[in-house]
């Protein structure tokens, strides 16, 4: 496999710094699809616009070079593994596209209803962290970028639509394997005292999202004295279960 990690960012905020030197620890060079600097600076008048088209031109531009696009933010994205981790993690998951989840519905509460039964805590899509093989991903971002040029959504509640008209293979993340989500109460459900580890489902998640208000100095912490910890076999074959 030949995957490459895709973001957007126009300028250093928040844990940008620790997005891009825990990528660079772990192997993973975070290629910038959009380097201008986006007009507004709160979520609700930001060109969300932009990161869709921005995710749709490089996967365009690209799809014969990679075999795989990971799309992440990247001012509030930590890492805690590369490559290799995050792939196997995908492979179990067996679909074309795995999104993150997050434990609140946003940004439409009503649509709750309609997301499939969870066991876990966090059911329901984050576009903030989502892979997918390059023919899958150009047929997603093809239909985003289309609905986001009506500029009446961001692009989490596009993606959300995508997902629950069940169009394309959109699997969702649910036990946070590869995502974790910091949103809400999020960070109660988190061991901190090695690699840091989920106390619900019992895993160690490859990426750490702060959702834009959540603080990660906690898991930044955990991971710098923890910088290349990997799970045992045993700790492998429990997760898998």
């Amino acid at each position: 496999m030949k995957p490459v990690c895709v973001s957007t960012w126009g300028d250093s905020r928040k844990y940008f710094t620790s997005f891009i030197e825990t990528a660079k620890r772990n192997g993973i060079d975070p290629v910038n699809a959009d380097p201008e600097v986006w007009p507004g600076t709160d979520w609700k008048d930001i060109e969300w616009l932009r990161k869709s088209q921005a995710q749709a031109k490089f996967v365009r531009e690209h799809l014969d070079k990679f075999t795989h696009f990971m799309f992440v933010d990247s001012y509030d994205v930590v890492f805690a593994t590369g490559w290799e981790e995050i792939l196997d993690k995908y492979e179990r998951i067996d679909s074309p596209i795995v999104f993150a989840a997050e434990c609140c519905p946003w940004p439409l509460a009503e649509q709750a209803y309609m997301y499939p039964h969870t066991p876990n805590r966090t059911k329901f899509l984050n576009a903030g962290g989502w892979i997918a093989t390059a023919d899958a991903a150009m047929a997603l971002l093809t239909d985003i970028e289309t609905a986001a040029a009506k500029r009446d959504q961001c692009d989490q509640g596009i993606a959300v639509d995508a997902f629950l008209s069940q169009k394309h293979p959109i699997v969702l993340d649910t036990a946070c394997s590869l995502w974790f989500c910091c949103n809400l109460d999020s960070l109660n459900y988190l061991d901190l005292s090695g690699r840091p580890r989920t106390t619900d489902t019992m895993q160690y998640p490859c990426m750490f999202h702060g959702n834009g208000g959540s603080s990660l100095h906690g898991i930044i912490d955990a991971l710098n004295k923890h910088p290349r910890w990997t799970p045992t076999e045993e700790e492998n074959a429990r997760m898998a279960e």
